[in-house]
């Protein structure tokens, strides 16, 4: 009657976790839908740099190069064999995706101090505001809190303006001849200059979110779609007028100077030369500095936020896909154990069943136990780098920030259920574990007790 009783009971709580990590394992499905991946860096703003020591040449030495685009590469084909497939099949890989950085044949050079760097060094200050002793010399404007740019007295200003084409204000600007680009000189004094803070090459007015490029594809080969209309939208608008455009390029002469062989026999045959794409130029979002470090923002706070948002997604899928399979491999054993064709606690090598019950409960116990402290690790780094309520920037830039962080908002909570789904069902898992023991210990010593009996009787 007792093992009767016993292995009743083994039998009900193993369907109980069969069930219950199937409904659970749904859930991490549903929820890895629902978790939101903020699909913007701010360090894309706020990591450019003025254009210091700015020249146009053949090569960088020493210098960096300004990345105007990049391109999305070719398809390219290859076979492979599968045993359970009679025939080859035909796979596909984007391969030569490509830095575009020069134009006309030549590379923008600069010297790279990031913004972030300048505003912690005490160089941008508010408008009207007086210089440091250290940086005493004003170049003026530099981003859209109207804040400036303070440099040494010895150091020369970076750019205020470029262009494609011919210039011929030769008080104002140098003209390359051969490159056909344009930029200020040192008596580049005009009222209402700005510094530059970004270019970028576009097919047409540059988006609000600085992910999403407008760029044409003229090949079916080319291993990207045309996008040439913007999505994101802030306060009802969704291109970004604060970009300029200072001349324009044909994709032709654009990708004989980029691209690789492989991909110009791709695509030139399918340019006529006169499709062209723009250069923009913008000055640099601001950020408050006072208020910027009631936040702690830095790329490292950020990409632990991002990071986590990025595993927490990918861990639902693979908990969901991989709690199902692990449901179902319990199922055949399973059906074994209620048709009283096994019974548990013969866990030998002849009886497979068994056996396989007691791999995969382990795996499981690991598996549940991994993916909790993973849960609880994603949580603390995304609640403790978020950046609710930040308003540091100009309004448009907060507006972005705001819609971001707020898409995102939910995310916290959605991780928190994750946790605590996973943490009661490892408790659940490990006290029915402890039954188990405990009524392997009470049948045990029955058995014991009767036999003394027995022999006692004798």
């Amino acid at each position: 009657m007792c093992t009767q009783i016993q292995n009743f009971f083994k039998k009900f709580l193993y369907l109980i976790i069969v069930v219950l990590y199937i409904a659970i394992s749904i859930v991490h499905i549903v929820y890895f839908s629902f978790i939101k991946v903020s699909d913007f860096n701010p360090f894309d703003y706020f990591n450019s740099s003025p254009l210091f020591d700015f020249l146009i040449d053949s090569n960088c030495p020493d210098k960096s190069q300004i990345i105007f685009h990049r391109y999305g590469g070719r398809k390219d084909y290859y076979w492979t064999w599968k045993e359970e497939d009679l025939l080859p099949s035909k796979e596909t890989k984007i391969v030569d995706e490509t830095d575009i950085k020069k134009i006309n044949g030549n590379y923008f050079c600069y010297k790279y101090i990031s913004y972030l760097d300048l505003l912690n060094n005490g160089q941008i200050i508010k408008k009207d505001a007086e210089c440091p002793s250290e940086y005493s010399k004003n170049c003026g404007r530099l981003d859209t809190l109207e804040q400036e740019l303070c440099i040494k007295n010895t150091e020369k200003c970076p750019l205020y303006d470029i262009g494609l084409g011919e210039q011929t204000d030769s008080d104002n600007y140098i003209y390359d001849k051969n490159a056909n680009i344009y930029y200020n000189n040192d008596n580049y004094n005009k009222t209402d200059k700005k510094i530059i803070g970004k270019l970028i090459l576009n097919d047409g007015q540059p988006c609000y979110n600085v992910t999403e490029k407008l760029w044409q594809r003229f090949n079916s080969e080319e291993g990207f779609n045309s996008h040439l209309q913007c999505t994101y939208g802030v306060f009802g608008k969704c291109s970004d007028d604060r970009y300029e455009a200072r001349g324009d390029i044909s994709y032709l002469r654009l990708y004989q100077d980029n691209l690789n062989q492989e991909c110009q026999k791709v695509v030139l045959s399918s340019l006529s030369g006169t499709e062209k794409v723009h250069l923009y130029k913008r000055e640099f979002f601001g950020i408050d500095k006072e208020c910027n470090d009631k936040y702690i923002l830095n790329e490292n706070t950020y990409n632990s936020m991002h990071n986590s948002e990025k595993s927490e997604y990918t861990l639902n899928l693979v908990e969901g896909i991989m709690g199902i399979a692990f449901s179902v491999g319990f199922v055949t054993p399973g059906i074994m154990l209620i048709r009283d064709k096994i019974e548990i606690e013969e866990m030998n090598i002849k009886n497979f069943p068994g056996l396989l019950i007691c791999v995969f409960y382990s795996i499981l116990i690991v598996f549940l136990t991994v993916c909790t402290i993973c849960h609880a690790v994603f949580y603390s780094r995304i609640v403790n780098n978020n950046l609710t309520g930040y308003n540091c920037s100009d309004l448009i830039t907060n507006e972005i920030f705001r819609k971001e962080i707020e898409a995102g908002a939910k995310n916290p909570y959605y991780v928190k259920i994750n946790f605590y789904l996973d943490l009661i069902f490892l408790l659940i898992n490990i006290f029915i574990i402890l039954i188990v023991i405990i009524l392997k210990i009470i049948y045990y010593c029955s058995e014991n007790n009767y036999k003394i009996e027995k022999k006692d009787e004798n």
